[in-house]
């Protein structure tokens, strides 16, 4: 099972985001692959993984904003196409059972929720 826990930070101007950070080899280009290709891409990722497990089709190439992940039944392979030295490409590959990252992303997404929901239902901040 993959490690993971959830970190809201501040931004400027005193906004506030989410983030994930996972623990497995590689891990960043998972947690790159959630934060910048899941979150606004969700729908259509989700239905590719759920075409790929389903067995509908064989597999799936997909690309996003910065990853791009090959979705076969029993494992998937995500790549931080941003990365122009192929070696480094290739070495900072995340190799990830399908079926738990499919449970991960919807765990993300719900946290992802959560959180918009918690920064947009909470009383601006007053000082005194």
């Amino acid at each position: 099972m993959i490690e993971r826990k959830y970190v809201e930070y501040e931004l400027a101007k005193g906004k506030k985001d989410i983030c994930i950070v996972c623990n497995c080899k590689n891990a960043e280009t998972l947690n790159t692959f959630l934060c910048s290709d899941v979150r606004p891409f969700e729908e259509w990722i989700k239905s590719d993984f759920d075409k790929v497990l389903s067995g509908e089709i064989i597999s799936k190439e997909i690309s996003g904003n910065v990853c791009c992940a090959e979705i076969n039944f029993k494992n998937t392979k995500i790549y931080n196409m941003l990365i122009e030295d192929d070696d480094e490409y290739y070495e900072t590959c995340c190799e990830v059972d399908t079926k738990e990252l499919r449970q991960l992303i919807d765990e993300w997404c719900d946290k992802v929720r959560e959180f918009k929901m918690s920064i947009t239902t909470k009383p601006p901040h007053r000082q005194a």
